[in-house]
């Protein structure tokens, strides 16, 4: 019997059952005072430790949300008239990204109306960390926006942007054959990792020929969290190793 083997699975899945079970319970604790306290939901919306809960609490806030949008801890949407916020399936939302939908600061300073506009993160696109989309703003699809940017109108389908204010750095396209020719010269950059928060299809996977040409990347169960989720990598590699 392989004992270091089952050790890694059962410190693992000990890990993980115990964590599942505390999750379960901090989301109905704190769902429940998201109920109770307006101010908690705000909160809890943005900093509340499971995403689908965050979700949920964005949509009660009257953000609409769609199924399958990815979005990061820290995020402040739209907190004055978030029902103008929409951010459509596949759309990513990192860390600490502002999405605004009104402008109050003239409303604040003088006797004039703040004015709303609807603003729209668009299927498959990507807002990088503590970037701010501005009021009005469409970001198409398959846009990409990079981190640190300040968006001040709308981005056409397949583009990249960045900067502030953010201009149009490349097409998604071309993005696409970069990363590719770069992986084939620093192919140990780059780790082969499912992910279920992208969009099924895109208008240029043509273009993605990297498997059919057998370009050789890192598998990336490699990768290490620094948990204890690490012993079940580690025991399904060396099972495969020794298999």
């Amino acid at each position: 019997m392989d004992r270091e083997y089952y050790t890694m699975l059962a410190r693992g899945y000990w890990f993980l059952g115990r964590n599942l079970l505390a999750g379960k319970i901090t989301n109905k604790a704190l769902e429940l005072l998201a109920l109770l306290d307006y101010r908690l939901l705000m909160l809890l919306s943005m900093w509340h430790p499971d995403m689908e809960t965050r979700k949920k609490l964005l949509r009660k806030r009257g953000v609409n949300v769609a199924e399958n949008a990815w979005i990061d801890l820290g995020c402040w949407i739209e907190m004055t008239t978030p029902q103008s916020v929409f951010i459509e399936d596949y759309a990513k939302i990192a860390y600490g990204v502002i999405i605004f939908a009104h402008d109050a600061a003239v409303n604040a300073v003088v006797d004039l109306p703040m004015r709303v506009k609807t603003t729209r993160i668009g299927y498959n696109s990507a807002i990088g960390a503590r970037s701010i989309i501005m009021p009005g703003v469409t970001v198409g699809t398959s846009c990409g926006v990079v981190a640190g940017s300040v968006v001040t109108k709308d981005l056409p389908d397949h583009t990249v942007w960045g900067g502030d204010p953010a201009k149009q750095l490349f097409t998604a396209e071309e993005l696409g054959l970069a990363w590719q020719a770069d992986m084939k010269v620093h192919p140990e950059l780059y780790f082969d990792h499912p992910n279920e928060s992208r969009g099924p299809t895109t208008a240029f996977d043509h273009l993605l020929t990297w498997r059919e040409e057998g370009v050789k990347v890192r598998d990336w169960r490699e990768i290490r969290t620094g948990t204890p989720f690490d012993y079940l990598l580690d025991a399904k590699m060396r099972k495969e190793r020794s298999g």
